[in-house]
Formats: structure tokens, sequence, C-alpha cells
């Protein structure tokens, strides 16, 4: 045979006040206004003053990036120039210039500045489409290996 044993009340009675969600007796406080805290200043929004893409040389020398030229405002038949600076291809609309943008949108990158800044064919370049001025710059990986390498040396702990 098995004995209930009376275990204690864990729990106090609950009063009419407490279920009403007030408090009991002497803890009672009075009612204090306080102004909310002020929210921190969201950050100044990034530039917008420049548009960058990532593309492919295809095997005529050709770059396209969809995005870039819309935001260049460049259409089909857009004469361009190109000269080299800084190890980079720059682009400018010329309505002089010696080539124009194709019906794809696509630009042919004459060979003999391909091989002044380092890029081949079915290479990867960074397109930066400077809005301000409209330009487009060609970046060769090259150039984005020496950007990127101490930060990634920083990353790996000094290491290489």
């Amino acid at each position: 045979m098995v004995r209930a044993i009376p275990l204690p009340v864990l729990v106090p009675r609950m009063k009419e006040g407490d279920r009403e969600g007030q408090r009991r007796g002497p803890n009672r406080r009075a009612a204090v206004s306080r102004k909310p805290l002020p929210l921190p200043e969201a950050p100044p929004p990034p530039r917008r003053d420049a548009v960058f893409g990532m593309c492919a040389l295809d095997d005529k020398g050709r770059i396209s990036d969809a995005r870039v030229m819309a935001a260049l405002d460049w259409e089909s038949g857009q004469r361009v120039t190109f000269t080299v600076a800084h190890n980079v291809i720059v682009i400018d609309a010329d309505d002089a210039g010696g080539q124009a943008v194709c019906g794809r949108g696509c630009l042919r990158l004459p060979v003999g500045l391909r091989r002044a800044v380092g890029i081949g064919l079915k290479e990867r370049v960074l397109l930066a489409a400077l809005l301000e001025p409209g330009r487009l710059v060609v970046h060769p990986m090259v150039q984005l290996d020496r950007w990127s390498m101490p930060v990634h040396t920083a990353v790996l702990g000094g290491e290489r």
C-alpha cells in the first residue's frame, strides 16, 4: 500500500488584486514617467557615384555589362575613345571616337591597350562606371590582387 505524503504549498495564494495585475501592499511604487532613450543616428548612405560590374572578355576582346552601360546611359551606337592611365583602360563617350557600343551593349577593347595593362582574352575584369564624368574604367585582375593582398594577409594573421 502506498501512502500519499502531503507536500508544502510552493505557490502563495493569490488575492483579488494579484489577479488584476496589481502589486501587494508595501512594495507598491509610484508610477514614474520616463522619457524614451534617444535612438542612435543612422550612418550616412554609401556614395552612389560609381556602379561596379565584372565580366570576362570574350574571344574577340569585347566587354559587356548591361548594368554598367545603363548607368552610363550608353546605348548602341555611342562612340567612345580609349586611353591608358595608371595601369587601367579609361573609356570616354566621344562623338568623334573610333569605336562604338555594339547592338548588344558590348565594347571591343583594342589589343594594344589590353596588352599595355595586362588583360588577356577571356580574362575577367572589374568595370567601374564613374557617373559624374560619364567614364568607364576597366581594371585588370592583377590590380585587384594588389589591392586585396594587404587585407588577405591581415586576415591570415600575417601568413602568406
